[in-house]
């Protein structure tokens, strides 16, 4: 007898999907590294400021400072552009099938993942990202979704995972005391 489908969602990645795919995955993957570049950003752009002998240094300190404050997403941006080169303008459709077992996944081939191999939930306001560790994710255009609501397939795959949904990152200046202990607490999991 057939297992029961309880949802099916998919995405047909496009460049746009392919951009928000490796930048979601960075915001929530390497937080301390956006935050360490920060801070040497930060640092460097005091140093330009404070530094009074040599103009030429003064301003290259200004510069890269600036760039390594407010280019935080440059690293997920040359990534995407790199996979998107290679793919030569052939972006995979993935299906992913959710079953009480486990969820399979169909597009360059079909795999079947134990909801207990995920390992982060986050979603923005088009799409759901199922993290099974970095570099590996399900990604879900909400308005694909069959046989339920978008609601219904988040409450069905925290209950099987035993994981919560989380909101596409903040911008780290946002960040509060909780989102920083649940920074460490991701990492010593990670281990």
């Amino acid at each position: 007898m057939a297992e029961k489908i309880r949802f099916i969602g998919r995405i047909q990645h496009t460049e746009d999907t392919i951009q928000r795919l490796f930048k979601t995955e960075y915001f929530t993957y390497s937080k301390r590294r956006i935050l360490a570049r920060m801070l040497v950003g930060a640092a460097m752009v005091v140093t330009g400021l404070l530094y009074q002998r040599n103009r030429i240094v003064q301003v290259i300190l200004l510069m890269i400072g600036c760039w390594l404050l407010f280019s935080r997403d440059f690293p997920a941006s040359v990534q995407a552009d790199r996979t998107l080169e290679k793919r030569k303008g052939r972006l995979p459709q993935n299906t992913c099938t959710f079953f009480d077992s486990g969820m399979d996944l169909d597009g360059e081939g079909r795999m079947r993942l134990a909801y207990s191999r995920f390992q982060q939930l986050v979603e923005d306001e088009r799409y759901l990202y199922l993290f099974l560790g970095k570099g590996s994710v399900c990604m879900i255009d909400k308005e694909t979704i069959e046989r339920g609501s978008v609601e219904e397939l988040k409450e069905f795959v925290e209950k099987h995972t035993g994981l919560t949904w989380r909101a596409k990152s903040k911008s780290l200046l946002q960040m509060n005391l909780y989102d920083v202990w649940q920074m460490l607490q991701d990492k010593r999991r990670r281990r």
